[in-house]
């Protein structure tokens, strides 16, 4: 026997993924998703025989019943289950139909702040779609683009970008049909997602440490600043930017008061009394307390017991980025829109006699004196909006936040 046949094999890094099959399913579904796991296993160990892929499946028929389903509902149970199971991954696998907020209809939701995804077999059913075919064939296909789904899914929260070729596991597939031609990666998205699954192998936070506990502060440090490329994929993800056309009614209540106040004197004056470090002070104020206001009001920060994981802290880590970046973006929507309407309504002599404590003639007015008013209005409106997005539903607010993908 050579020397070569006596060393050992090395341990392939594990890679763990959760399976939660939610609500009741017939036998041609359980069979369907015993099936897809299956393929997606091998075509994973295919695709990166270095990584040994770990499935466990977990029934909770008691999740819900048919009909139509918000995803966020069931991402907030994949995250309990993650937490709970140590998971890198959890899938939540069910036959309703999946309610859509990009989409006219949604195969999935996929979260990357989240490490997980919901899965409907709903529209990816010949039977529902009106094809006539019999069981075995039926449960093939569904399986077929199931584990398509999954590899998807996959795929993207390991950071992969989408993709234009019909035949790549990245590609958004316009209908169930297309599901059945995804079935490779290029070299270079196939390189990007051993290098992330690298990564995630790697030993949590919590596990490196044992029992020595680094305390809370430290802990939540090292784990932002670990995962601090995931952090800011995730936020960029979630297009934050888009807040003031998604959130309706932050956007309403926050430009309303806007316009209120530059049409009264008393806030002109007030304003303007004002000096600069004060305002800038308003400023963060403003964006730190309707960040801390919205993320408590809306429930963002997904975490149940005692116990801090890398995993929890990344996603809250997320979920406030992404609602600061927002607020942000908002407040920022608010000062260009309130310069604008200084400029082009507010003639410097009405200025100047609504805010008489401040001046008295309006060649006193400086270049400063209209941005000052836009950054004081824009910081009280963007406070008195965010009670407007604390009336959002609190599926939509996460899905907003959290569902960075709609299949």
């Amino acid at each position: 026997m050579s020397a070569s046949n006596l060393e050992p094999k090395p341990e392939r890094a594990l890679i763990e993924i959760g399976v939660i099959v939610a609500g009741p399913l017939d036998f041609v579904d359980s069979r369907a998703i015993k099936l897809a796991v299956e393929q997606a296993d091998d075509r994973l160990s295919e695709l990166f025989p270095e990584f040994h892929f770990d499935f466990f499946e977990n029934r909770r028929p008691e999740l819900m019943g048919a009909g139509r389903v918000e995803p966020s509902l069931l991402l907030r149970q994949a995250v309990e289950e993650r937490d709970a199971k140590h998971w890198d991954f959890a899938f939540v696998l069910t036959a309703a139909e999946l309610i859509g907020n990009y989409s006219p209809y949604c195969f999935a939701a996929l979260s990357r702040p989240l490490d997980a995804a919901v899965i409907s077999m709903s529209l990816i059913d010949p039977q529902a779609l009106g094809v006539e075919v019999n069981s075995t064939e039926r449960i093939e296909r569904i399986a077929r683009r199931l584990s398509r789904l999954m590899l998807h899914s996959l795929g993207h929260l390991s950071g992969l970008p989408k993709s234009d070729h019909p035949n790549d596991l990245l590609y958004h597939p316009p209908n169930a049909a297309a599901l059945d031609l995804m079935a490779g990666l290029d070299s270079e998205n196939l390189e990007r997602q051993r290098s992330a699954l690298a990564e995630i192998a790697d030993q949590r936070l919590e596990e490196r440490f044992g029992k020595r506990k680094l305390g809370a502060v430290n802990f939540i440090l090292r784990a932002v600043w670990i995962n601090r490329r995931e952090i800011y994929q995730a936020v960029f993800a979630a297009r934050p930017w888009e807040f003031p056309k998604r959130l309706s009614r932050l956007t309403i209540a926050s430009f309303s008061t806007l316009a209120i106040l530059l049409l009264t004197a008393e806030a002109w004056d007030l304003a303007l009394a004002q000096g600069t470090v004060r305002v800038m002070a308003l400023v963060a104020v403003s964006l730190v307390a309707t960040t801390a206001y919205v993320v408590a009001r809306q429930q963002l920060l997904i975490r149940r017991g005692t116990r801090r994981t890398e995993q929890s802290v990344m996603t809250s880590a997320s979920a406030i980025g992404t609602v600061f970046v927002g607020m942000l973006t908002t407040w920022l929507t608010l000062v260009v829109v309130g310069l604008c309407l200084a400029h082009l309504l507010f003639p410097s002599q009405l200025i100047a006699t609504w805010a008489a404590s401040s001046f008295e003639q309006p060649r006193e007015l400086g270049s400063t004196t209209r941005p000052q008013m836009a950054f004081f209005c824009s910081s009280l409106a963007l406070l008195i909006g965010s009670l407007g997005a604390s009336f959002e539903s609190q599926y939509y607010f996460r899905h907003i936040i959290f569902v960075d993908e709609e299949i």
